[in-house]
């Protein structure tokens, strides 16, 4: 009996070994296919890549030479003259935004704060009438009640 213990355990044993090596290859398997579906986090993105460019563009030619060539780099909506318009079209500016500016926030806000009382007023007209409607329901039930009273009294 002993010794088929000792042999169960030992197959047990190399069941478990088996099991966990399994599972470790498995689990960083598919850790690195997700990895490699996703950019580095540290990797630079292609627009910071196209500013590194224009950069060292610039040093390797000693800078900018002259006040033509700082002109001309800077037409067309460039950011500076070494950066060019590198990554322009993905800055977030108004024209390219539907953020609201704070003037128009605040015009806004006096807006709604000038129709407040008129709408004020309409509501406090909507829910009189809702009362009265409500009043008229419950005083035909009264009524109805008392008739039933009054008839069951005189018979």
């Amino acid at each position: 009996m002993k010794s088929l213990l000792s042999g169960l355990r030992f197959f047990f044993t190399v069941c478990l070994c088996a099991m966990m090596m399994f599972v470790s290859v498995v689990s960083s398997a598919s850790a690195q296919a997700v990895v490699k579906d996703k950019p580095m986090t540290n990797e630079a993105s292609e627009v910071a890549k196209e500013y590194e460019r224009t950069a060292k563009d610039t040093i390797d030619k000693g800078g900018l030479q002259s006040l033509e060539e700082v002109r001309d780099r800077s037409k067309g909506g460039a950011i500076n003259e070494v950066q060019g318009t590198a990554g322009f079209y993905n800055m977030k500016r108004p024209s390219n935004t539907d953020a609201k500016s704070i003037e128009q926030q605040i015009e806004e806000g006096l807006d709604n704060a000038g129709e407040a009382p008129a709408k004020l007023s309409s509501e406090a007209k909507k829910a009189a009438k809702d009362a009265e409607k409500t009043a008229k329901k419950t005083a035909k039930q009264a009524e109805r009640a008392a008739k039933k009273a009054m008839n069951s009294m005189n018979d």
